[in-house]
């Protein structure tokens, strides 16, 4: 059972700013910090009276429905060991669907399993609709809810092939989701109708808002982006020129179609060289751009949608800081400015809301706030907290984060985030974390665990939006290409020499650590700069760029082109940039942790790191789950590294007291 009166908290909107406790947590272990999320995700059913609730637990998770009025579990469904809930979605206020993925790592993207179950609100007709499970050996993926067919959804199929569903040639069915599929492995799936079959290999296949199947993209292995449309005829029309066809100048996001259902949404470089959104017309064969930042790029994932999703009310994103332009006149903007006024500097989103418009689900996340969930009476404008991800990391107990920015002597300007224990003063040590990637990722102006965990125990965390990062326009990005071990090393240390210089660092007390591509790094900035740095860390590194070939990059669509112009194709030039081949240079401890089942950084790269190392006397502390991926998936191995690395720092930089 879930109790809500015990743990609900009634705020007023716009008047008080809610504080997950008043008493500071004193001391803040790494098994708080790094233990399985209490909840993972919560949506609103339609009619406003359920809750859909995900809750991981150890190697499963347990999706519950509960009843908003009484607080009771009356539904609930489970993954088998390893494997979690990709996506939910309330169908209609009777049934909801998941689909699965199988869990590859904590740094990974978790690969679809192709399982697409369905439950009742009232723990009936539980059962798979499509899958390897019932006689389909392939992946299924939901494509498109459909508000005017509550009982058809329309699925995307896709091959396995080449480890990666990425290579197939989709389709697309509507799924009837209240009939299972027959019990022979053999017979064909009689929930499946309406096949529509992709004109282009791999790719994806959308849908407009009656469930007509409209577009198909593509990414071809030269990076350039193919579209065709359909149209009533059921004719395939290459309309690939009228967008920007260079996969590497920032691809194409499909966003939806419009209200009207005639035009549709997409993600792609605007006239600033920036991301941003725009309307394909149909009829004029041509785009228009509705908002792009002049700066900042944006994702799919900040559109800010109406309760019905048929209307883009605004963006909210992380430039610097967080950023919210609201571009439709929409009766909902209002209750969206209510909530950024009663959680300023934090990012709040209205993600379901009932179909009469009464009640709201809303989640707000910031630097400070790992993430909460609220339920809204719109009306009164009245919230409840239904909880959070983790209950043991309140807002006031977390270190504050500060934006910065520096100018590289090119001319490049370099944004990141300081987090600082909040009582500390004066220099304190330092751990420079580098973000993994490293094309087109970025750090946000959000929740850093690592980051926030190291600064409870007494250090200073700097992270940096080198060049290469994602979200600060395609020139930005351009930059990083071909210079992973070196033009992105100097902004790392560029920001390193400034918090020094800014007195937040004590210039004797430096260690540099990240993850993938972050390790990479770490182990190049002290080959790099030898007397700069007092220890560095390296977790599901990559080390020797040569090798790069051998991981599951190849495996993509455009992933050998990839690889040859965002890292480079001269094998001499990526010998000299790999720290694997620096070892000697290399005079302070290390730490390496590993999975041996990381696809993207096989256990060769962190061996011969290793190897290398050992070869000029200088053994690193040694970390290797054989079972793990990129990323240590199971609670007690991630606990457990996380310790380790502390105390990693502790010994050779003593932590200042919080």
């Amino acid at each position: 059972m879930i109790n809500f009166p015990a743990v609900l908290r009634n705020i007023t909107l716009l008047s008080v700013f809610l504080s997950a406790t008043d008493v500071f947590a004193q001391s803040v272990s790494a098994e708080d910090f790094f233990r399985t999320n209490t909840v993972e995700d919560v949506r609103l059913s339609p009619d406003g009276k359920h809750l859909a609730m995900l809750y991981p637990e150890k190697d499963n998770v347990f999706l519950h429905i509960v009843n908003v009025a009484s607080g009771e579990v009356v539904a609930s469904f489970s993954t088998r060991s390893r494997i979690g809930v990709a996506e939910f979605h309330w169908a209609t206020a009777e049934r909801l669907l998941i689909a699965t993925s199988r869990f590859l790592g904590g740094l990974d993207e978790p690969m679809l399993t192709g399982e697409i179950f369905g439950l009742n609100i009232d723990n009936t007709r539980k059962f798979q609709m499509v899958g390897p499970g019932v006689g389909d050996f392939a992946a299924f993926r939901l494509e498109n809810l459909l508000p005017s067919m509550p009982d058809r959804v329309r699925v995307t199929r896709y091959e396995v092939s080449r480890r990666s569903i990425a290579r197939s040639r989709p389709s697309s069915f509507m799924l009837d989701i209240n009939n299972p599929p027959p019990s022979t492995r053999t017979g064909r799936m009689s929930n499946l109708m309406r096949e529509v079959r992709s004109p282009l290999p791999w790719g994806e296949l959308h849908s407009d808002r009656a469930g007509e199947v409209r577009l198909a993209t593509a990414v071809d292995d030269d990076m350039q982006l193919q579209v065709q449309y359909r149209a009533d005829t059921g004719e395939w029309q290459d309309i690939s020129d009228s967008f920007i066809r260079s996969a590497q100048e920032g691809g194409f996001a499909f966003v939806g179609f419009s209200r009207e259902n005639d035009d549709f949404y997409f993600m792609q470089l605007s006239a600033h060289g920036t991301i941003g959104l725009h309307r394909y017309q149909v009829d004029q064969g041509e785009s228009v751009e509705v908002f792009a930042h002049p700066r900042f790029d944006l994702t799919r994932s900040d559109l800010v949608l109406s309760s019905q999703r048929d209307t883009i009310l605004g963006a909210k994103f992380s430039g610097h800081a967080f950023e919210t332009h609201y571009f439709a006149d929409h009766p909902e903007v209002d209750l969206q400015r209510g909530l950024d006024a009663s959680f300023p500097g934090e990012l709040v989103k209205v993600t379901s809301m009932s179909h009469d418009g009464a009640r709201s689900l809303v989640s707000v996340f910031g630097p400070q706030r790992i993430g909460e969930f609220y339920l809204l009476e719109n009306e009164a404008r009245q919230m409840v907290q239904l909880g959070g991800f983790n209950a043991d990391l309140p807002p006031d107990s977390m270190s504050p984060v500060t934006p910065f920015a520096i100018r590289s002597p090119d001319g490049l300007v370099l944004s990141g985030y300081l987090t600082r224990p909040d009582a500390a003063e004066g220099r304190l040590p330092l751990i420079v974390l580098p973000h993994g990637g490293p094309i087109g990722i970025r750090d946000y102006f959000t929740f850093n665990r690592e980051a926030q965990f190291l600064a409870h125990h007494g250090y200073a965390v700097l992270q940096l939006n080198f060049r290469g990062s994602g979200g600060f326009g395609y020139e930005h990005m351009k930059k990083g290409y071909g210079q992973w071990g070196s033009g992105m090393i100097n902004d790392l240390h560029l920001a390193m020499r400034w918090a020094i210089q800014a007195g937040h660092a004590d210039e004797n007390r430096v260690c540099i650590y990240g993850s993938s591509y972050g390790a990479f790094a770490a182990l190049a900035s002290v080959a790099r700069f030898p007397d700069d740095y007092q220890c560095a860390a390296g977790y599901a590194g990559v080390y020797d760029l040569n090798e790069l070939s051998k991981s599951d990059i190849p495996f993509q669509p455009g992933g050998d082109q990839y690889l040859r112009v965002a890292v480079g194709d001269d094998p001499d030039e990526l010998f000299e940039q790999s720290p694997v081949n620096h070892a000697d240079k290399i005079a302070v401890p290390v730490l390496l942790a590993h999975g041996g089942e990381d696809r993207r950084a096989p256990q060769s790269q962190a061996d011969a790191m290793r190897d290398a190392l050992l070869a000029v006397g200088n053994e690193p502390e040694w970390i290797l789950h054989s079972t793990e991926g990129h990323g240590f998936y199971n609670q007690e191995n991630r606990i457990a590294y996380y310790e380790r690395l502390l105390q990693f720092f502790n010994t050779h930089l003593q932590p200042s007291e919080n």
